[in-house]
């Protein structure tokens, strides 16, 4: 019995790891904490999961970016965080990458929900083909998620003048 309780002990630290899914998100329903907006286009989504296991989704990932650095929005601790994928994603149907596996392009030709020019795609493959596809959006650069929040953490990603007054 001691050594099944010890097995049990070594695991347990293992699990919320092999518990680690994004959540499902209702299109049209689900409203942004950052921006208040519905979010109506899930290839711009993005989402994180609090330490408790509630998922929040953005309706930019800017958003997301902008309130984990502090810029404003109830504080969130994210122990999960997932970007959707631009190219494999539907307007209705997002396919979610972790954001630490995730490449980002900026580019502020690019209209994105709150106007940060930003696009998530789950390999450089895919954001080469979109930009073959797409050749007017060429130009911009590519980051990595640790990089977007480090350059979140000196200006905000959303231009303030897409952000809705504070409310009283």
């Amino acid at each position: 019995m001691e050594r099944r309780r010890f097995l049990a002990l070594l695991a347990l630290p293992l699990l919320p790891k092999a518990l680690a899914a994004p959540r499902a998100l209702r299109v049209g329903v689900e409203a942004c904490p950052y921006c208040f907006m519905t979010i109506l286009d899930a290839r711009h989504a993005a989402q994180a999961v609090n330490p408790q296991g509630k998922a929040f989704f953005y309706d930019d990932l800017a958003c997301l970016l902008d309130q984990l650095s502090g810029w404003g929005g109830p504080q969130l601790k994210a122990q999960e965080v997932y970007l959707a994928d631009f190219l494999e994603s539907t307007r209705t149907q997002p396919l979610w990458v972790e954001a630490e596996r995730a490449v980002l392009y900026h580019n502020p030709k690019v209209r994105t929900p709150m106007g940060s020019g930003l696009l998530a795609f789950k390999s450089r493959e895919n954001l080469e083909r979109h930009l073959k596809e797409r050749p007017e959006r060429r130009g911009g650069r590519v980051l990595t998620w640790k990089e977007a929040l480090k350059e979140g953490e000196k200006r905000p990603w959303v231009p303030t003048d897409f952000l809705p007054p504070p409310r009283p």
